[in-house]
């Protein structure tokens, strides 16, 4: 790839060059500066209340710096006041510093929280953390009692619908590609159908006459309609307005050919819809992020050797790193702090993300990225037109000012776009709005997306953190999260273990109670079982010491294991994975169970110390093992040691 003179860096303090001398620029930028947020959050209002206002800089290091927006934060800090100012009215005090709060104080505040809020948890998390930035002594701040409403998991996009949402956004890709083919092969074709021109009857419903127009005469010039009638394209604007141009990809009807203008101008000029099906294929293929695949510059190094190969007799030339920059998210902002603090003076380049990828298949990242970074050319070329233009006037209206900071943000993004009326980047729309642009969900939506654009990156890591047993270590891996507490926060959140979890529980309860019951008779246990839920051949099944399986329990249907526990089982034979410790609703554990709980829980035990600093993360061997626990702590602790002792001899 060709080296491409770079800017500054982001966070330098180096201005652009220019060829002028510039007015005072008051148009605000596009994207607001970690300056100018922290600018705008106005200490003053808090001059009445000495505990904040006394600790501005401690304030604006553990809340404000390296944030998008102090929104939420000038929301908690206000709570916070008006309780410091309810509290010194109560009781007749001054909080002035952390010498002054007490126990008194923090329990105050949780009684405040609970009686004004459904739930003050994170109220009062945030009020800790701002009690110790401040110096109040650990002892001092009891824990928090409070807790956050479970919310409802996202919705999986489950193998299936995965599948079909690739398929769908390659249907749309492959529109563009062919567009964009057919636009170069007519590069060098076509003439002036302008009768001034001498052209001739029928020369008009020729694409390449037509498209001859757009490049040469109307140069492929983001105006508007307006604009061109103006400068005296009238009759050029009547002789596209009936004719079609190209396919676009319509966000609720797909890809569809309109006539006109700008319909011939989308052979140059992609819309965000045109953008869509690139996007989501390199989310689904990279599992990142859709920030991450904004802040992609088209002058950057994205792509790098790949230095190993996944075999001996394959060559290396095959796979290429794709590198995307981290601008978001821990490993983002905390390197940013942390250079900050130790070199002020020092503009650190950004977290990058490396990612491998086939160098042929169309579809994959690399590819996708070398055809978006030729699909955007002649934008960005328009761009630095403009730029050029307003940056050679003398002087320029406010309007103008604005148009020249977003140009001049935008210039380099790979996926820049055009709107009807001006150039964008999908990194702008992002950044600025802090919302997904709207014909870029319904494009998803329309390919199977039902929970917003974190479905396609939760797609990826689900399905590598089930086929890997449910091991933290690989989701870490998979989703390049700055520390395993991040994965785990992450699985939590996609509530990967919570369901095999309760499923566990309901069935570990009703098998507790065969073990526990003081009538250990046929008669009794049948009844038991049969309260517990289980058919009549069900329960002959339990009482058959030959349905036992690999962890001691009793199944209550060998050959018809249920979903997901069949495992690929076909219909008819024995059970192929016997994970019933996982929560399968057929097992049952009685007394003679024992044996090979304990055999199963010194295996585990052994697994777990032959894979090193593996095991400190959670994974499907470590839930295993605390529900062998769980159950074995309801056998008689004699029973149980004398067993261990038995097999480890």
């Amino acid at each position: 790839m060709a080296s491409v003179p770079r800017g500054p860096r982001i966070g330098s303090t180096v201005s652009q060059a220019i060829d002028r001398a510039f007015p005072t620029l008051v148009a605000p930028h596009p994207n607001k500066t970690e300056d100018a947020r922290e600018r705008e959050f106005n200490f003053e209002e808090f001059a009445d209340c000495p505990l904040i206002y006394r600790n501005v800089h401690a304030i604006r290091e553990e809340f404000i710096s390296g944030k998008k927006t102090t929104k939420h934060q000038i929301t908690m800090l206000r709570t916070i006041r008006a309780y410091i100012l309810h509290y010194e009215d109560k009781f007749n005090c001054v909080i002035a510093s952390s010498e002054d709060v007490s126990v008194s104080f923090c329990v105050e505040f949780i009684i405040y929280c609970t009686n004004r809020l459904k739930t003050g948890a994170h109220l009062v998390r945030y009020c800790w953390r701002f009690l110790k930035i401040i110096g109040v002594p650990t002892d001092v701040i009891p824990p928090n009692p409070l807790t956050e409403p479970i919310s409802e998991p996202r919705e999986e996009l489950d193998e299936r619908k995965a599948r079909h949402f690739l398929n769908r956004a390659k249907q749309d890709a492959r529109v563009i590609i062919e567009r964009f083919q057919q636009a170069e092969e007519l590069a060098s074709k076509g003439r002036d159908p302008r009768r001034l021109a001498g052209g001739r009857n029928g020369d008009w419903d020729e694409i390449e006459n037509r498209l001859w127009i757009c490049r040469e005469v109307l140069g492929l010039q983001a105006r508007t309609e307006r604009d061109l009638i103006a400068l005296g394209y009238r009759t050029i604007i009547a002789g596209l307005e009936a004719r079609p141009g190209a396919f676009t990809i319509d966000p609720k009807l797909g890809a569809t050919q309109q006539n006109g203008l700008f319909a011939h101008l989308r052979f140059f000029h992609p819309s965000v819809g045109d953008l869509a099906p690139f996007i989501a294929l390199l989310m689904i293929r990279t599992k990142v992020n859709l920030q991450c695949v904004a802040d992609i510059k088209a002058w950057s190094e994205w792509a790098e050797p790949y230095s190993r190969a996944f075999s001996h007799d394959e060559e290396s030339e095959r796979w290429v790193w794709i590198v995307m920059p981290k601008l978001r998210g821990a490993q983002g902002s905390k390197r940013e702090r942390f250079d900050r603090k130790k070199n002020p003076k020092v503009a650190k380049p950004p977290a990058r993300i490396r990612i491998p990828s086939l160098k042929t298949p169309w579809s994959h990242p690399y590819q996708v990225l070398s055809f978006v970074q030729k699909l955007t050319h002649p934008l960005r070329e328009e761009i630095k037109r403009r730029i050029k233009e307003l940056s050679s006037k003398s002087s320029i209206c406010q309007e103008e000012k604005i148009e020249l900071y977003r140009l001049q943000f935008i210039k380099d993004d790979m996926f820049v776009f055009r709107t009807r009326n001006i150039i964008t980047s999908l990194n702008l729309q992002t950044r600025s709005s802090q919302q997904t642009p709207k014909p870029l969900l319904e494009i998803f939506q329309r390919y199977g997306l039902t929970a917003g654009v974190r479905q396609l990156r939760d797609a990826g890591l689900q399905f590598g953190f089930r086929t890997s047993g449910h091991n933290l270590l690989i989701l870490h891996l998979l989703a390049r999260h700055s520390n395993p507490g991040t994965a785990a926060a992450y699985a939590r959140r996609r509530d990967f273990f919570r369901r095999s979890e309760e499923l566990f529980v309901a069935i570990f309860d009703k098998s507790i109670a065969l073990v526990r019951s003081s009538n250990y008779t046929i008669a009794n246990l049948r009844k038991e079982l049969k309260s517990s839920g289980l058919e009549d051949w069900q329960i002959t099944n339990i009482l058959d010491p030959n349905t036992r399986s690999r962890y001691g329990n009793r199944c209550g249907g060998p050959t018809s294991p249920p979903e997901p526990f069949n495992n690929g089982t076909p219909p008819g034979q024995l059970c192929r994975s016997q994970d019933c410790i996982d929560g399968c609703p057929l097992a049952r554990f009685l007394p003679d169970a024992l044996p090979f709980l304990v055999r199963q829980w010194i295996s585990i035990k052994q697994q777990l110390g032959s894979v090193g600093v593996a095991a400190v993360f959670e994974n499907s061997l470590q839930h295993r093992l605390n529900r062998l626990e769980r159950i074995l702590d309801k056998y008689p602790p004699s029973a149980v040691l004398a067993e261990r002792e038995k097999l480890q001899k």
